[in-house]
């Protein structure tokens, strides 16, 4: 039981050994952390080697006073335990004490290799910080450099022994002395990185320009220090002022040539004003157009005519604005015109129109890049050019109808004669009496005839007076009453003995009354072309009040063949026919029209395709005016 009692204490000693042992060996490693850390945050730069020598002997005298606490124990617990521990409890205990010291060892081993390793580590530190390509500095509240390594001394051409304790607002130039002192209040206020930009002052040289780089920290004191780094902006700063020159320059050449540019810009849109003008002032059209025969530019509105289903020319295509086809021709006056890069012409015929076409090429290099297409309307040229032609016609049958007429006057003249002599030669009852008077009836109406037919000849020698329209009316059915009968038409005529005279050109009438009575035989011609009971053609003439006027209204109606509803608005234009080509020119209703408009009156269409056509003219009438009973026969003898 003693024996127990002994290993139990011996075992207990050993532990509070172990403890105490391992206590002072954290306490040593903790203050050896402390020292490091002191020596990296307050002693960079001077006194490397002092501190570390300071660091070994004290180091040296921690190992004497533990190994000295430890023989003392020792000693106090082998005379306790002498006593009463046998040999084998000395044995295990000398054991447990030199394991003890071997682990002891290695620790300090180990302590001596990390004390080594943090002095290479310092060293290398110490020449980073020293030989750094910026300038590092500490600076108190006060801004008194407390640490500073060689590159700030060579900056400010000063030896860092002299530097130290110095203000450093003491080597700025003396403009950014104040902007340094704020730029340190602000450092030491905020708890975060400032930057600011001075002058510093160097003996016998140029002025330097670094950029300053601050932030508060604490030492191990607890004081607030300023860490501060000096990078030399110099040559930046020179290469900004130069920079600055030459944009100013810049700005200088570039404001010059901007008010030349101006100026040369006002002169371009006057000159592209006035030519702008001038080219939509042409009535003639103007297009622009692309290889793939896009338009690219038109001159206005002038290019609508063109086609009324177009509302915008521009984007479109050639050949839908002037041939309505899905793709232009190779006969076409532009595509020549790109093909052989030379002046194209044609003539075409657009929507009733006739239209003079000029391609002209614009050459980029070799090729041709684009084609510009002068369009011109030549429709009241050709249509001035027919009736020119037709009037000269008209002259010469005059001249051949004047000399018809007199050729045939005369026989005429004798043989009414003769007719007249049988019948005052005869008895009234004889048949040699009926045949005289049947000879002097004939004669006359040939006679008529020849008048009529020298009268229409003239045509347009006539100025305007009062007129009854019947009378011009039985006047033109005498010229194609034999046409009308060969050809079975069974004509009607309603004309009311009370119509108003109207103030008009007996041969002008006399055309239009023609013209539309060939147009609708025609018409029957086509959709009977043999003898039938639906052959009808119909002319009324009746009294309507238009806008608080009184008109005489003609309506001559046919049921022939009709015309498509589509083409009733173009019926007047110049060269449009719905006749087969040869059978008809295109002018006839234009002319018409005409001479009605100049008249003062109005022509309207009606028609159903296949069933019918209506035309109807309305005249102004006239409340009074001398009589006109015998109308041809003063025209005639004119």
């Amino acid at each position: 039981m003693q024996q127990k009692r002994c290993i139990t204490a011996i075992s207990h000693a050993t532990l509070q050994y172990r403890g105490s042992l391992a206590v002072e060996a954290d306490e040593a490693a903790r203050r050896g952390q402390r020292c490091s850390s002191h020596y990296q945050k307050d002693h960079k730069i001077h006194g490397t080697k002092g501190a570390s020598m300071t660091e070994n002997k004290s180091g040296e005298n921690q190992t004497a006073r533990l190994r000295r606490l430890a023989e003392e124990r020792s000693r106090e617990s082998a005379s306790e335990t002498a006593r009463t521990m046998a040999e084998q409890d000395y044995q295990l205990l000398v054991h447990e004490l030199q394991v003890h010291q071997i682990e002891l060892e290695m620790q300090n081993e180990e302590l001596r290799m990390a004390q080594g390793q943090l002095g290479e580590s310092l060293a290398k530190y110490s020449d980073l910080y020293d030989f750094a390509p910026v300038g590092y500095l500490t600076l108190n509240r006060e801004g008194l450099i407390l640490e500073a390594n060689l590159t700030l001394a060579a900056q400010l051409g000063i030896e860092r022994g002299r530097v130290i304790d110095t203000p450093l607002w003491l080597y700025a130039a003396a403009p950014d002395r104040g902007k340094l002192r704020s730029h340190l209040d602000q450092v030491f206020e905020a708890n975060e990185r400032r930057t600011c930009e001075v002058r510093l002052q160097r003996p016998g040289g140029p002025e330097l320009y670094v950029q300053l780089d601050s932030i508060r920290v604490l030492n191990v004191d607890g004081a607030e220090l300023c860490r501060t780094s000096a990078t030399d902006i110099s040559i930046r700063k020179e290469a900004e002022e130069e920079v600055n020159r030459v944009h100013d320059e810049l700005e200088r050449r570039v404001e010059e040539r901007t008010a030349q540019l101006s100026e040369n810009e006002r002169k371009f849109r006057k000159l592209s004003q006035e030519f702008q003008t001038l080219l939509y002032a042409i009535s003639d059209t103007l297009i622009l157009l692309s290889p793939e025969m896009e338009v690219l530019w038109t001159n206005g509105g002038n290019a609508l005519v063109l086609s009324e289903m177009v509302s915008d020319a521009v984007g479109q295509y050639c050949y839908k604005l002037l041939h309505d086809r899905s793709a232009l021709s190779e006969d076409s006056p532009v595509t020549r015109c790109f093909d052989t890069a030379e002046k194209a012409v044609a003539v075409v015929t657009h929507n009733g129109a006739v239209l003079d076409i000029r391609a002209f090429p614009i050459k980029e290099a070799d090729r041709v890049g684009s084609v510009l297409m002068l369009v011109s309307d030549i429709t009241e040229k050709m249509a001035m050019q027919a009736e020119a032609m037709q009037a000269s016609h008209m002259a010469s049958l005059g001249e051949l109808a004047a000399g018809v007429a007199h050729e045939i006057n005369n026989p005429i003249t004798g043989i009414i004669n003769y007719g007249q002599i049988l019948i005052n030669e005869c008895s009234p009852e004889s048949m040699e009496k009926d045949i005289g008077e049947r000879v002097v009836k004939e004669g006359e109406r040939i006679g008529r005839i020849v008048k009529t037919l020298l009268s229409y000849a003239r045509g347009g020698q006539e100025e305007k007076r009062p007129t009854r329209v019947h009378v011009v009316l039985e006047e033109s059915i005498i010229l194609i009453q034999a046409q009308i009968r060969k050809e079975s038409i069974n004509l009607m005529i309603d004309f009311p003995d009370d119509l108003p005279e109207v103030d008009a050109n007996f041969q002008e009438i006399q055309q239009v009354f023609i013209n539309i009575i060939n147009n609708a035989r025609y018409a029957l011609n086509e959709k009977y072309p043999g003898r039938h009971k639906n052959k009808r053609f119909e002319i009324t003439g009746e009294k309507v009040i238009l806008s608080d006027r009184q008109y005489v209204r003609i309506v001559f109606y046919d049921q022939g063949v009709g015309i498509p509803a589509h083409e009733l608005s173009m019926l007047t234009k110049p060269f449009f026919s719905t006749k087969p080509f040869g059978k008809g020119t295109g002018l006839g209703l234009n002319i018409t029209q005409r001479i009605i408009t100049d008249h003062g009156g109005q022509l309207g269409f009606e028609s159903a395709k296949g069933e019918f056509t209506r035309v109807i003219i309305d005249l102004p009438a006239i409340r009074s005016g001398y009589g006109v009973e015998n109308e041809c026969e003063s025209s005639c003898n004119r």
